[in-house]
């Protein structure tokens, strides 16, 4: 039966996770999404809500993700949309957020101009499409 197959212990495996909490389902994010860093699971989330409050980004246009890194270690790249003039201390300061959130500095910081991050049909962004510009190098960095 198909539905069998996609079962698994009686859960529907959809790809994302989630825990149980006083008995209601809490989704947290896509385990494809999960950025394994020094041997902690790091919610790209966690980064773009917490770099999402600085000043000159623009909330909810954030996109981290992870990229195998030196020695073939995952890393983090933030991507964020910012039209703001001091695009340095920006970058600075998403530095140390990323740093403050999980333990380990980012690879890079990347702001673009405002409107460029991939989004779907229905807005929402499109963290592995941005991955992939960013492989190619073709994000339009300010």
């Amino acid at each position: 039966d198909a539905t069998a197959e996609l079962l698994q212990d009686g859960w529907l495996c959809t790809g994302d996770l989630a825990y149980i909490l006083d008995g209601q389902l809490v989704l947290c994010g896509r385990i494809k999404d999960v950025i394994i860093v020094g041997g902690r699971n790091v919610f790209p989330e966690d980064i773009e809500r917490a770099v999402g409050t600085i000043e000159g980004v623009r909330a909810g246009n954030v996109i981290a993700f992870g990229v195998e890194g030196y020695k073939g270690k995952e890393s983090v790249v933030v991507v964020a949309e910012s039209r703001a003039e001091n695009g340095d201390e920006i970058r600075s300061e998403i530095h140390q957020r990323t740093l403050e959130v999980c333990g380990l500095p980012p690879r890079d910081v990347i702001l673009v101009e405002p409107s460029t991050l991939p989004k779907t049909s229905s807005g929402k962004l499109q963290r592995s499409k941005c991955r992939e510009l960013y492989l190619a190098e073709t994000l339009s960095v300010r």
